[in-house]
């Protein structure tokens, strides 16, 4: 009878502390006079004209204005943060709250800045200048991280996780567009460049390296379709599925083969390509998506 008391009122303890734990939480307010619609992982949300909803416990949504717009959201916050975020007429966004200012720039400027700079890479590229193709990328990267507050790129064990998770996804996003141009020019160029972004920026990620955005996707298989240009090995995994990519494919690690399959899947149900079901038939029973 006394072990049973004590059980109790020890689950009423655990219950009371896991109670109180925070969690990030974003509220979006529709003010376009019209629905839209979030996604929130699997989820379909609809909110009508003037309509609000708090979402906690996510990382990314995507945001679907009708006819005029998609825009996805990844979210930086720390588990007491909160961000408000209301979609006005004209499809314009307003951010209030914790981290507005970060998470505006994110959302609103950080691709067009980053995607923005393809032709000068390519320029450059022509000329075979790695002295300035490495000037002028790590301006860019040091003016994104100015603007964004961060002092530098690097992960320190001292980062808060939503700072980590941040300056992964920055750096990421900022390799792919600068990958995406050396891939057709001299090869004597492209291993320069690829071996110096590489050793510099990406090494130490290798080890435990996650596709958790498809950018990181991205960037590991141009490494792996060159890895005969870099000056070190990748390590191989465990096929989780065959294809006739086997041989790019073992150089990403489980959830960057889920992100292929994905890939095939979305490019094939775009286009409506007869083979689309036997990716969501793999993505489904090998990597339990739906």
């Amino acid at each position: 009878m006394k072990y049973l008391f004590q059980h109790k009122r020890m689950f009423f303890i655990l219950l009371f502390l896991f109670s109180g734990v925070k969690a990030q939480k974003l509220t979006v307010i529709n003010n376009t006079g019209k629905p839209i619609i979030i996604k929130n992982g699997k989820k379909d949300i609809t909110l009508n004209n003037r309509d609000k909803k708090e979402f906690t416990e996510t990382n990314t949504i995507t945001i679907n204005i009708p006819n005029e717009l998609i825009q996805n959201m990844a979210l930086f916050l720390e588990p007491t943060e909160k961000l408000n975020l209301s979609i006005e007429k004209d499809n314009k966004f307003v951010y209030t709250g914790d981290q507005a200012e970060r998470h505006e720039y994110l959302t609103q400027q950080l691709a067009i800045e980053t995607f923005g700079k393809i032709n000068t890479y390519e320029q450059i590229g022509q000329k075979k200048n790695i002295s300035e193709l490495k000037n002028t990328s790590e301006l860019l990267l040091v003016d994104i991280l100015k603007k964004i507050k961060l002092s530098n790129i690097t992960v320190s064990p001292e980062d808060k996780i939503s700072i980590k998770r941040l300056k992964n996804y920055i750096k990421y996003n900022w390799l792919y567009t600068l990958f995406t141009t050396i891939d057709h020019h001299d090869k004597n160029f492209k291993k320069e460049v690829l071996n110096y972004y590489y050793k510099k920026y990406i090494e130490t990620d290798i080890p435990k390296f996650s596709c958790t955005a498809s950018l990181h996707y991205k960037v590991i298989e141009i490494l792996a379709k060159n890895r005969s240009l870099l000056s070190m090995e990748l390590p191989t995994y465990p096929i989780v599925e065959h294809t006739d990519d086997d041989a790019i494919n073992q150089y990403l690690p489980q959830n960057c083969q889920k992100q292929y399959f994905w890939q095939k899947y979305n490019y094939l149900e775009h286009i409506n390509g007869h083979n689309k079901e036997y990716y969501k038939k793999v993505l489904r029973e090998k990597f339990n998506e739906e």
